[in-house]
Formats: C-alpha cells, structure tokens, sequence
C-alpha cells in the first residue's frame, strides 16, 4: 500500500504536462555569497507542481534552487523549485524541478506568488493557429 507521499507523487505524474521552450536561469545558494548563478537549461514541459528542463550540468535530489524563467513577454525571478530526479540523456541532463505541493507552500507570506503569473502565461506560449 503507498503512503500519501507517494500517491501524491503518483498523480503528479499523472497529471497533464505543457510542452514548452523556455529559457531558464539556475541560481544556487552557497554558504559564502548567497545565490549564485549555476547553469542555464532550457525547459521542455511543465505541470502544476513542477518543471521539467534540461541541463549541461547534474543536480542532486533535494537540492534547492532559485530559477529565472524567459516566457515570451515576461520573465519570472527567483522562483523557488527543488530537485526530484536527475538522470543523463545524452549530452545532457534531464532533471524534474517541484516548484511546490500545495497551494499554501506555494503563496507563504509573499504577497505575490508565482503561481498567478504561471497560469496566465499559458495563451502567450501556444499562440493558437
């Protein structure tokens, strides 16, 4: 029998993914310095939890990240995400980003959270026609 944990995973990856070509900006914190910038990836599709991109560089599980996402006609900064999985393709790495697991995480105290910005930017990334 699976825990709630991994149901919850489970239907995450259930759940409908958005293809996309996206430019994004990796930051990660370093005792000495704060964010600091680690690679720029491209991601290929996303989901209501999460991004999914690929990167010249491998990330470990449970790391935490601060990403720049270049939508057109937009940029998202310093969006929180962490990592759950890594694994090679090709050249490259194929790496799983959760950007959050429940709608509380995700607003915090912040008083403008992502998520809005996210859900609005669907239209300007597949232009119909």
């Amino acid at each position: 029998m699976m825990d709630s944990r991994e149901n919850r995973g489970a239907n995450r990856r259930k759940l409908a993914r958005i293809n996309t070509q996206m430019r994004v900006d990796i930051f990660r914190h370093r005792l000495i310095g704060g964010w600091r910038f680690v690679t720029r990836a491209k991601a290929m599709d996303y989901n209501r939890y999460g991004v999914g991109l690929t990167s010249p560089v491998s990330l470990s599980r449970g790391t935490r990240l601060k990403l720049d996402l270049y939508a057109p006609g937009m940029i998202l900064r310093q969006v929180s995400a962490e990592v759950v999985s890594c694994h090679r393709a090709g050249q490259a790495y194929r790496i799983g980003l959760r950007t959050y697991s429940s709608l509380r995480e995700l607003a915090g105290d912040a008083r403008q959270h992502q998520i809005r910005y996210l859900a609005g930017m669907e239209e300007q990334l597949f232009p119909q026609g």
